[in-house]
C-alpha cells in the first residue's frame, strides 16, 4: 500500500475498499494473456455489441455471398448439400393421431403446389444452413378448396424479412431487423415483403416496395440462435467464406500462371534477324509465327543460343489447399472428406470417429432448432386446423417424430453392438428402430402380420424365438401320424 493508498483509507475507508477491489480486478484481468494490451494484440478489435448490433448490418451481404459461394465453387455447394442430407436424407417421420389424414395432407400441404412435406423441409433447411435463416408463412385456407386440412406452407426467403425495419414504433412495441416485439418483450409481428425485393422484372414493385406487418402466429421464423438475444440468423458458410474465396482466387492465379507457361515453349538468342525454329508462317493480318510440333527436327545455324522453357514446379500448391480445405470443414462443420470426397487420408476407425462427431452436431440441429422452431409449431397448427374444421376429434396433442435413418459404416458391427446393448437391457427394440429412421408400432404390425402369414404358411426362421419349440410340436405331430 503506497502513501496515496493510506492517505485515502485515513479520510474515507470505503473509497479505499472501491480502490483496493478495483485494483484487484484489474490485476484478475491482466492474468489473461487476451485480455492484456500491447504488441501481440495492436491489431485485435473486438467489440461488446449485442448480436444484433454485430449481425443485423451485415446480413445481406453475407447472405448474397453465401449464395455465390453456393453456386459457383464446388467445396461451398459440397458442404451445403452434405448438411442437407444428413438433417434431412430421405425424409423425417411424423406420427400424428390420424395417420391417414397426415399423409395425405403432407402431399397437400404446399401453398406453390410444387413439393410434398419433406420436400419444404428440404427446401427451409437448404435455406437455413446457406443463408442463415428461413421464414414459413402459415396459410389457413377455406374448406371449399378441397384439402384435407386447410392449412398450407409456404417457404420464404430471408430476403422477405424487412431488415431495414429496426426502431420504436408509436404503440410502444420496438422492431429489430424487422421482428416485432410487444413491451414485454415477446415477438408478436414480422414485417414481410409480399413479393421478393430482387424479383426479376419489376414484379417487386407491383405491390410496392413497403413492407406488411405479420401477426407472429402466421410466420415460423427458423435459425440457429446463438446468442440469447440474437433474432436473426448468420449463414453457416460466413466463418469459412474467405477462405473459400481464397483458395478459389489461388487455384484460378495457379490456373493462369501454368497456361502463361505454356505460352513459351522456346527462346532464340542471336543477332541474326532471319533465325528461323520450327514451321514457319504467317496469320490472317500478315504476322510471323513460327510452330513447334512433337518429334520434330530442324537444323539451325549461326545461332548463338537456343532455351527450351521449362515451367516451374509450383512448390507447397497440395498443402496449402490441404490445410484451407481441413480449416473450411471445421468452419462449416462437415467432415474433410464429406466435402472434398478424399478418403486416402482416412482409415475405418478414424473415418468412424469423425463421423460420430459430425452426427452429434447434426442430431443438436435436428433437436434443438428444426423441431422446436419448425416441425412442432406444424404440427400444432395442423391438429388446430384439422380440430376446427371437423376432419380430426379430440385435443391436440405432441406428435412424435423419428428422424431419418442414419446409414451405418459397418452395418454387421453396429447390428451386433445393437443387439448387444438390448440383451443388456441398455437399449430399447424401439429406439434402435428409431436410430434408423423407422416407426416402432409399425415396424411391430408389420412383424406380427409377416409372422402370421409364415406360420400359417408353415414356414420358420432360425430367428424366431419360438422356433425350437413348434419344430418339437411339429415331431410330436410326426411320430404320431407315422406311428
Amino acid at each position: 500500500m503506497n502513501w496515496i493508498d493510506r492517505m485515502v483509507e485515513y479520510v474515507s475507508p470505503a473509497a479505499a475498499v472501491r480502490r483496493a477491489y478495483a485494483r484487484m480486478s484489474l490485476n484478475m484481468a491482466r492474468s489473461y494473456d487476451a485480455g492484456k494490451v500491447g504488441r501481440r494484440t495492436a491489431g485485435w478489435h473486438a467489440t461488446n455489441g449485442s448480436a444484433n448490433a454485430e449481425i443485423a448490418p451485415q446480413l445481406s451481404r453475407i447472405r448474397a455471398r453465401g449464395r455465390d459461394i453456393v453456386r459457383n465453387n464446388e467445396y461451398g455447394r459440397s458442404a451445403i448439400r452434405a448438411l442437407v442430407a444428413n438433417t434431412i436424407g430421405d425424409g423425417i417421420t411424423v406420427k400424428s393421431p390420424d395417420n391417414g389424414l397426415w399423409e395425405a395432407w403432407c402431399d397437400q400441404c404446399d401453398y406453390d403446389g410444387q413439393l410434398n412435406f419433406n420436400g419444404l423441409l428440404e427446401l427451409a433447411v437448404r435455406h437455413r444452413y446457406t443463408d442463415g435463416e428461413v421464414l414459413i408463412r402459415l396459410h389457413h385456407t377455406g374448406l371449399y378448396e378441397g384439402l384435407s386440412v386447410p392449412l398450407q406452407l409456404q417457404v420464404l426467403e430471408a430476403d422477405h424479412l424487412d431488415t431495414s425495419k429496426t426502431g420504436e414504433l408509436d404503440n410502444g412495441h420496438f422492431v429489430i431487423a424487422g421482428v416485432e416485439f410487444d413491451r414485454s418483450g415477446r415477438r408478436c409481428a414480422y414485417w414481410i415483403f409480399q413479393t421478393h425485393p430482387g424479383e426479376i422484372a419489376g414484379m417487386s414493385w407491383k405491390n410496392g416496395m413497403d413492407s406488411i406487418r405479420v401477426a407472429a402466429r402466421y410466420i415460423l421464423h427458423y435459425y440457429r440462435k446463438e446468442r440469447a438475444s440474437q433474432v436473426r440468423g448468420m449463414s453457416e458458410l460466413a466463418v469459412a467464406l474467405m477462405r473459400l474465396r481464397d483458395v478459389a482466387d489461388y487455384e484460378q492465379a495457379e490456373l493462369v500462371r501454368k497456361k502463361i507457361e505454356a505460352c513459351f515453349a522456346v527462346f532464340i538468342r542471336s543477332d541474326n534477324g532471319g533465325l528461323n525454329v520450327g514451321q514457319q508462317g504467317k496469320t490472317a493480318s500478315g504476322q510471323r509465327t513460327e510452330t513447334l510440333a512433337p518429334g520434330m527436327i530442324t537444323r539451325i545455324d549461326n545461332a548463338d543460343a537456343i532455351e527450351f522453357a521449362s515451367p516451374s514446379q509450383s512448390g507447397g500448391y497440395e498443402g496449402y489447399t490441404n490445410t484451407q480445405l481441413h480449416a473450411i470443414a471445421a468452419g462449416t462443420g462437415v467432415m474433410y472428406s464429406q466435402m472434398t470426397g478424399d478418403l486416402s487420408k482416412f482409415n475405418y476407425s478414424s473415418y468412424r470417429a469423425g463421423l460420430v462427431e459430425f452426427r452429434q452436431i447434426i442430431n443438436a440441429e435436428q433437436w434443438l432448432a428444426l423441431v422446436p422452431m419448425l416441425i412442432n409449431p406444424i404440427c400444432w397448427a395442423w391438429q388446430k386446423s384439422a380440430i376446427l374444421s371437423g376432419a380430426l376429434r379430440g385435443k391436440p396433442s405432441r406428435m412424435s417424430v423419428t428422424m431419418p435413418k442414419k446409414a451405418w459404416v459397418d452395418p454387421v458391427k453396429d447390428v451386433m453392438a445393437a443387439k448387444e446393448a438390448q440383451r443388456a437391457g441398455m437399449k430399447s427394440v424401439s429406439e434402435s428402430i428409431r436410430e434408423l429412421g423407422g416407426d416402432p408400432d409399425t415396424v411391430l404390425a408389420e412383424i406380427i402380420a409377416e409372422r402370421q402369414q409364415y406360420a400359417d404358411a408353415g414356414i420358420l426362421f432360425d430367428s424366431d424365438a419360438a422356433v425350437s419349440e413348434r419344430l418339437i410340436k411339429i415331431t410330436d405331430v410326426m411320430k404320431t401320424e407315422d406311428s
